[in-house]
C-alpha cells in the first residue's frame, strides 16, 4: 500500500513537472507581441496571407482575400528557431531587402505597434544567401499548410 501511495506521489510530481515545462497554448486572441510574420503578397490580386509564427512554434494564417484566421499545428522546432534566428540576424545588422515583384515574399518581425520588414520578389535571382534559405524554409511551410 505504501509503495503505491509513494508511486502515486511521484507521478503526481512529474506530471506537474511536465504540465510547468510546457510551452503556452496560444489563440488568435492571445497571440504575444513579440512575433514573426511571414507569407506572400499577389500584386495582381492584391491579397496578402500572413502566417503568424509565436515562439513556440504555434502558426496561425490571416487571409485578406477570405478574411479567414485559421490557427495550424505548430511547426518543427528546428524550422521556428531557424526562422526567428535568420531575423533576429537581419534585425541585428540592420540589413534591409525591399523588392517588390508580382509574387512578393515577406518577413517582419513585430512587437506590438513596432515592425521591421523585408520583401523579396521570389524570382530575383540576385537574393542574398540568408534570405534565399528563408524564403526556401518558408516556402515550404506555405506550401505544407495547404495541403
Amino acid at each position: 500500500m505504501k509503495k503505491i501511495v509513494a508511486t502515486n506521489r511521484v507521478l503526481v510530481i512529474i506530471l506537474m513537472v511536465v504540465t510547468a515545462c510546457s510551452s503556452p497554448k496560444y489563440t488568435r486572441e492571445t497571440i504575444p507581441e513579440m512575433r514573426v510574420e511571414f507569407g506572400y503578397m499577389n500584386q495582381k490580386t492584391g491579397g496578402t496571407n500572413t502566417y503568424i509564427l509565436a515562439e513556440n512554434g504555434q502558426l496561425f494564417q490571416k487571409s485578406t482575400i477570405s478574411n479567414r484566421y485559421t490557427e495550424f499545428k505548430k511547426i518543427k522546432e528546428k524550422e521556428a528557431e531557424f526562422i526567428y534566428s535568420t531575423v533576429g540576424q537581419l534585425r541585428q545588422s540592420n540589413s534591409s531587402i525591399y523588392r517588390i515583384g508580382e509574387e512578393t515574399h515577406f518577413v517582419r518581425i513585430r512587437n506590438g505597434i513596432e515592425m521591421q520588414e523585408w520583401k523579396w520578389d521570389i524570382n530575383d535571382p540576385n537574393l542574398p544567401l540568408d534570405i534565399k534559405n528563408l524564403d526556401e524554409l518558408i516556402t515550404k511551410i506555405m506550401e505544407n499548410r495547404l495541403d
